[in-house]
């Protein structure tokens, strides 16, 4: 594999990539657009109370008349009171043509809303099954600022096997914002929502062997570790528990012999609670298994382990079926060596469950469980406090509860498929704001719906709160005894200049780390060029670049298309012919300038205007409104037509800095650096500055990175480069570095 063409994801799904507007991240694709009448966030949300469950009344459900009174089709609504929460219906009968095709939301831990702190819009999965009238898994876009609805379509072609697969199970990673993890037979895979590319995670017959499959699978929130139930692939027998530490490539497996429900791991990546009848009596006990240290400790049933449950960062929130209390759901820090939960939300009626299932995907790092909440839903036949409702509570066992929204469920309504379907699983977004659900409103058919939490009621913060911080992780790994310290020196070449772009789409083009040139293709024709990974989400950037040659015709500038562009699709470019530089908007005409071969050019954005110039001097500023996303862009009409040293430097690209490297191992040398900003990585390497391998990548985001080359022949030269990517897909690379092994 060369270098240019190295991809930070290996398997896309299909060429059509979709485009959405996170803030600046993203392009606009209004696929189906809903405006609203009033945005839906707000610095404050509003509506919601504070309640005691000893003391609180029972409110009887919303009947079909009631929830017609105030439902719209599509879009923003407010619930009655005593709620008086603002929410947004996401579904109706047009996503089935008229059937009952809304699968219930997969579960309360797996996120079907995408970490969107910082951004204008969220994105949500929601399954649409294909078997009653829907499309497969579809993502919505909601801005958050203006109400705007956007349905943007299937995850998938309807040829993709996944097109037919449901969603439970999925979810938004916790820090990627478009990276949604799905399981694929014995694989646990990243699927990238809007480019459509597919990361193999973890394959468990790389440790197993065929014949296995993964389902229920979790990852830590800094995505560092995975879980996931072990099935037999023919029978589909649970076999176990598995867990990844994807950083270090280390596989962990817990055959369970006995009756076995599932496992997960912890939000810090540290802790795996697996569940399971492990003494044959009473019920599901829990294993609780220290990943760092290998201690493991048993919880048993009837001393209070752990039914339906949701993790945070090494404690867990569970209900407690042999505790004294109707509905008890404790809190239990696996650090303390004693595991005896501490109470933190319980009601007075025992003919009722409420709640069915707890949510805390909004689990901030760093911050004491005590000073955090969780939200959970109920539906029932019987009336009771909470009984079908949405509600929050704080874990420092006050029991202070908050009320939030009325499921408008009716377990008896044909809507939902089965009961188990019509539950309210929902899940919360990682603010803590947003809570998902889905409902049949007493009707025939599930719709899903997203309510604003007032966490502010249960938090007395009264401005937005602060996003969840996933601190920088360092690198782990098994430490080596080097076979010497000596720190290596470190000779920068010019054969490859920092920021030379990476290239994640080409067509009828061979690039190398220095040069692109049309190889292949219609001679005359406008079928080949390539377009770059790096993204520019913001400020300014620069794309320079070398003419190697006067006569060929051929355009390089920037684009707003992730596929391969025409002269059309590149909004600020240079065309280049029989000597004659043109600037080109759009494909159309604005300036011209002479050039030889072996000019200098570049395109720059600076404080919002884009600029010309050739050898350092500008001759040609744009009069068009800049727009983002941007990436770099090339298309060739003649063969031969060819383009040296392509550098996009961006201000607000990650800044690699302190690298040095060492030999840590027999034929292994190890390179580190730094980032300003959290960042994923991946080194270059090979004999020579095309390079030729790669070490993995390295998806965990941080500011200290690691990598170590492997099989490198003593005294010999090692040519690398370390790449850095953030969460909005800036890229940038240091340049080409060359060490002589000892």
């Amino acid at each position: 594999m060369q270098s240019m063409e190295i991809p930070f994801d290996d398997e896309p799904v299909n060429s059509r990539q979709r485009k959405v507007s996170l803030g600046s991240l993203f392009p606009e694709l209004l696929v189906l657009a809903f405006i609203l009448t009033s945005p839906l966030a707000l610095a404050q949300a509003p509506g919601g109370f504070i309640e005691n469950p000893d003391t609180a009344v029972s409110r009887p459900a919303l009947n079909v008349s009631q929830i017609q009174s105030f439902m719209p089709q599509r879009g923003l609504f407010t619930f009655p009171s005593p709620y008086n929460t603002q929410a947004i219906r996401l579904t109706n009968g047009t996503d089935c043509g008229g059937k009952d095709c809304v699968n219930y939301a997969g579960y309360s831990y797996w996120r079907n809303m995408n970490n969107h702190v910082g951004m204008e819009s969220m994105l949500i999965f929601m399954g649409l099954d294909r078997s009653r009238g829907g499309v497969g898994p579809v993502l919505f876009e909601l801005n958050k600022s203006n109400g705007a609805l956007t349905n943007l379509g299937p995850l998938f072609p309807k040829e993709h096997p996944l097109s037919w697969a449901t969603g439970e199970g999925w979810y938004f990673s916790a820090t990627l914002p478009t990276k949604l993890y799905l399981n694929d037979g014995p694989r646990i895979v990243r699927f990238d929502v809007i480019t459509g590319h597919m990361q193999t995670v973890a394959d468990i017959t790389q440790k197993l062997g065929a014949g296995h499959m993964v389902r229920q699978i979790h990852s830590s929130d800094n995505d560092r570790v995975h879980s996931g139930t072990v099935r037999d692939a023919a029978g589909y027998r649970n076999l176990g528990c598995m867990a990844y530490e994807e950083d270090i490539g280390r596989y962990h497996f817990f055959p369970i012999t006995v009756e076995f429900d599932e496992c997960q791991v912890d939000r810090s990546g540290e802790w795996l609670v697996i569940k399971a009848n492990l003494d044959g009596i009473n019920g599901e006990d829990n294993l609780i298994v220290n990943l760092r240290t290998g201690v493991q400790r048993v919880l048993r049933d009837r001393d209070g382990a752990a039914g339906h449950s949701d993790l945070g960062h090494g404690y867990m929130i569970a209900a407690d079926n042999w505790a004294n209390d109707a509905n008890t759901w404790k809190l239990w820090d696996f650090n303390q060596p004693a595991q005896t939960g501490k109470k933190v939300y319980h009601n007075t009626n025992w003919n009722i469950a409420a709640p069915d299932h707890v949510s805390h995907t909004n689990a901030k790092a760093g911050v004491a469980a005590q000073q955090q909440y969780a939200c959970g839903s109920s539906v029932n036949k019987n009336a009771g406090t909470h009984a079908n409702e949405i509600f929050c509570f704080n874990l420092d066992g006050s029991e202070s509860t908050l009320v939030v929204a009325p499921v408008m469920t009716n377990l008896s309504a044909s809507g939902g498929d089965d009961e188990y379907a019509r539950y309210a699983k929902g899940n919360l977004d990682i603010t803590g704001r947003y809570f998902l659900w889905t409902s049949n409103l007493g009707g025939s058919r599930l719709d899903a719906f997203i309510v604003q939490v007032p966490e502010h009621l249960l938090t007395g913060v009264t401005t937005p709160s602060a996003p969840p911080q996933t601190p920088a992780l360092e690198p782990q790994s098994t430490p080596v005894s080097p076979i010497t310290a000596t720190e290596l020196a470190l000779i920068a070449t010019s054969e490859v200049l920092p920021g030379a772009t990476v290239w994640q789409a080409t067509r009828n083009v061979t690039v190398s780390s220095k040069r692109i040139v049309k190889t292949s293709g219609c001679e005359g024709c406008a079928d080949a060029g390539a377009v770059s990974l790096q993204r520019v989400a913001s400020g300014n950037a620069t794309l320079e670049f070398t003419v190697d040659s006067t006569v060929p015709l051929m355009y390089v500038g920037f684009t707003r298309t992730q596929s391969v562009p025409n002269a059309k699709a590149l909004l600020y470019a240079l065309s280049f012919q029989q000597g004659i530089a043109e600037v080109r908007e759009k494909g159309v005409y604005r300036a011209d300038i002479r050039f030889q071969k072996g000019d200098r050019f570049s395109i720059s954005i600076v404080a919002g205007k884009v600029r010309y110039a050739r050898n350092g001097t500008v001759f040609y500023t744009s009069s068009l409104a800049l727009q983002y996303p941007l990436f770099a862009g090339t298309s060739h009409n003649n063969l031969g037509s060819a383009l040296e040293h392509i550098v996009l430097t961006t201000d607000k690209a990650p800044k690699i800095a302190s690298v040095s490297s060492r030999v840590v191992g027999v034929g292994e040398l190890e390179v580190t650096w730094s980032t300003d900003k959290p960042a994923q990585s991946m080194v270059q390497y090979g004999a020579t500055s095309e390079y030729g391998f790669s070490t993995s990548h390295i998806t965990v985001l941080s500011t200290s990175h690691r990598a170590v080359l492997k099989n490198q022949a003593p005294g010999s030269k090692v040519h690398f480069r370390a790449l850095a990517l953030d969460a909005a897909n800036q890229l940038t690379s240091t340049g080409d570095f060359l060490v002589m092994t000892p």
